[in-house]
């Protein structure tokens, strides 16, 4: 009988190239019914199914499976049905009190129907969660694979069975269509109110247009527009250009500036064409970014807008590339700050090997800078010849690089020829365990790098690291040290000592031109327990001239408990560094502390600035969460130094789905 059902579903398959095998313990036929029983398994197109029955009506060409019916492409769908049934002439697919997970999400549902690329759904309820503690419900669904759009009727939202949110109509989309995307909602620090709306318009498969209509009741009211589109494979071009309307110069948000704007715009972009890139950056004035984009602190807190136009061409043997940047300087309102470099032409030969141990390469670099009315022409060609060979087991590796700069400058009045080269050899000394026992083992290396140019220090404009020219006649000493207990790491140290036998160095920290042979020591460590429950790392500069540690960063982090219930962490990190006078240039501590007991999570960071004697960023966290949804209160305080006051507000941050939603209880200066 398995044989002869067997080759009956097989001549079904064939005209419907879906069905392909069936099994089961008991096979009947009752007329022009067929029914299997007893742990049925089918296999169809890309489907396995599974249930304790399973009919197949020939005269109606139907296929029902019945009782503990699980179904599933063994890869995104899981799914357990009391009832299924498969029209096999039209290819729809029921399913009777369904419950499971499709990819990433989990949905239940009492009946749910599938013809074509349209699925439509009655009650039913969708999660991340496969507990359902939030869940999106809704008495119907109807979603369109192709349209990649949802269509949810009487929508409720839903955490801990707890009713959040309702509406009768909901619609969203998985595919790029036209359509009002979700807004944003909340108060800045000024205590104004903020709704921002977008509309997504997909003009082409190609191109698209966000249009975002922005209201703030603390005086400003504008709107923007967004622009992307595809040219081709290879040109690419995006936009956005702002206007706002800004009537608040008495009020707090224009509080210690000494300029007002009505009329703020931004113009901004950026694309490729083939080889050439471009943007540009332009705001109307040094705090646009900082009164606009509120909730995007990377944008907020910028230091200038940069605009550009590149070409660069990358071969095998070479790479050139030509360039103008303006970089628009947001911290004064003085344009004479702002820095043009035009042009810029970089040409890097890659190395060429000159037989088996040398090879060669070169650098070269004209680069214009205008600043104050005024400029300065860069000429650089640096050639750098390379050789390597290997003593025994000890490797050598010498660099010769010749060097000659040219500077044309209206701002010194004069024009400089700068010539010399930088010599540099470097080998390893020692390499093994110093110490090796069945608990420890310190491994430890030993090298030296001398560093040879014999010119003296060139007055000469210092707009990069190229335009530092000093005497050198150094070697450095370099020692690394791995301390490994049970074998696993648990401690590194490395001491690095340079030695000028020329009189002079520039100091770590400032950069300042001072003497001395004996360079300053520097130090990096960390050290932690094999469980990494504790760890301890920094750095240090020690300068033997002034006797003093003139740069230390040290931070130390302990779990301090750590169970399924229970976490506790704590952090604490101090910089200091001084000048080469001594003086304290900056100086400041920070630590925080996370809590977790359950679900209840409490996190605490402060940083304290010992130059001003204040803590210039505090921020407070407590939250309840869970996987599908959590809600918290914030506390951040910040202290804006050039107006000398804080600004903090209090949010309650409530999150579904991992959607944050901010409502400001309150918040302004002090």
């Amino acid at each position: 009988m398995h044989r002869r059902l067997f080759l009956l579903l097989l001549s079904v398959s064939l005209t419907y190239a879906n069905l392909l095998y069936l099994d089961a313990e008991k096979v009947k036929k009752e007329g022009k019914v067929f029914i299997a029983e007893g742990n049925a398994n089918l296999t169809f197109g890309k489907y396995f199914l599974k249930a304790r029955r399973v009919k197949y009506i020939k005269n109606q060409e139907e296929l029902i499976a019945e009782g503990d019916v699980f179904l599933t492409d063994k890869k995104d769908i899981f799914l357990h049905a009391k009832r299924v049934v498969y029209y096999l002439k039209t290819k729809v697919v029921e399913l009777y009190w369904v419950e499971g997970k499709v990819k990433e999400g989990y949905f239940k549902s009492d009946f749910v129907k599938l013809r074509g690329d349209l699925y439509i759904f009655r009650d039913f309820c969708a999660s991340k969660c496969g507990d359902y503690q939030a869940e999106l419900c809704a008495k119907k669904f109807i979603f369109n694979s192709t349209q990649g759009k949802g269509t949810a009727y009487n929508a409720l939202l839903k955490v801990e069975k707890v009713p959040i949110f309702y509406t009768p109509y909901y619609v969203f989309l998985t595919k790029r269509k036209s359509g009002f995307l979700t807004p944003l909602v909340g108060i800045d620090s000024y205590g104004g109110f903020i709704y921002r709306q977008p509309y997504f318009w997909a003009i082409d498969p190609y191109s698209d247009l966000t249009i975002t209509a922005d209201y703030r009741s603390a005086g400003m009211k504008g709107i923007g527009f967004q622009f992307r589109k595809y040219f081709s494979n290879d040109f690419y071009l995006e936009s956005l250009n702002q206007y706002y309307y800004d009537s608040s110069e008495y009020s707090r948000w224009w509080e210690g500036r000494d300029y007002y704007r009505k009329n703020r715009f931004l113009l901004y972009g950026w694309g490729y064409k083939g080889k050439l890139q471009f943007g540009w950056d332009l705001p109307s004035d040094i705090d646009y970014y900082y009164d606009v984009f509120f909730f995007d602190k990377d944008s907020r807190y910028k230091s200038f807008a940069k605009s550009y136009l590149n070409y660069s061409v990358k071969d095998p043997k070479f790479t050139l590339n030509l360039s103008g940047k303006y970089f628009y300087n947001l911290s004064t309102r003085n344009r004479s700050a702002d820095l043009l470099i035009f042009p810029d032409v970089y040409f890097y030969l890659k190395p060429i090997r000159l037989g088996k141990e040398f090879s060669l390469d070169l650098t070269s670099e004209v680069t214009n800078f205008y600043q104050y009315n005024k400029n300065l022409f860069r000429w650089r060609i640096e050639p750098k010849l390379k050789w390597r060979h290997i003593f025994g087991k000890t490797p050598v590796t010498f660099y010769f690089k010749p060097y000659y700069v040219y500077y044309s400058s209206g701002r010194y009045g004069n024009k400089k020829h700068i010539g010399g080269f930088d010599l540099k050899l470097k080998s390893l000394l020692y390499d093994y365990d110093l110490v090796r026992t069945s608990v420890w083992k310190l491994f430890s290396s030993f090298e030296w790098v001398y560093e040879f140019s014999p010119f003296e220090e060139k007055n000469t404009p210092n707009y990069d690291y190229f335009d530092q020219f000093s005497k050198k006649n150094t070697v450095t000493l370099r020692n690394l040290n791995t301390i490994y207990y049970k074998g696993v790491s648990v401690g590194e140290i490395i001491l690095e000592q340079p030695y000028n036998f020329y009189n002079g160095y520039n100091f770590p920290t400032d950069g300042k031109w001072v003497s001395g042979k004996i360079l300053p020591l520097k130090v990096y460590y960390e050290f932690n327990t094999p469980s990494r429950d504790i760890s301890f790392s920094g750095k240090l500069y020690y300068d033997y001239q002034l006797s003093k540690v003139v740069y230390t960063s040290n931070s130390f982090s302990w779990k301090a408990v750590k169970t399924l219930l229970t976490e506790v962490n704590l952090k604490i990190s101090h910089s200091l560094s001084k000048d080469h006078l001594g003086k304290r240039q900056s100086e400041g501590i920070s630590y925080g502390l996370s809590a977790r007991v359950r679900r209840l999570y409490a996190e605490i960071e402060n940083y304290y600035d010992y130059l001003v004697s204040k803590n210039v960023r505090t921020s407070l966290d407590l939250s309840y969460r869970k996987k599908c949804w959590s809600l918290g209160i914030k506390y951040e305080r910040d202290y804006d130094r050039d107006s000398g006051k804080y600004e903090w507000r209090v949010m309650i941050v409530f999150t579904v789905f991992s959607n944050p939603f901010n409502f400001l209880l309150t918040g302004g200066r002090q």
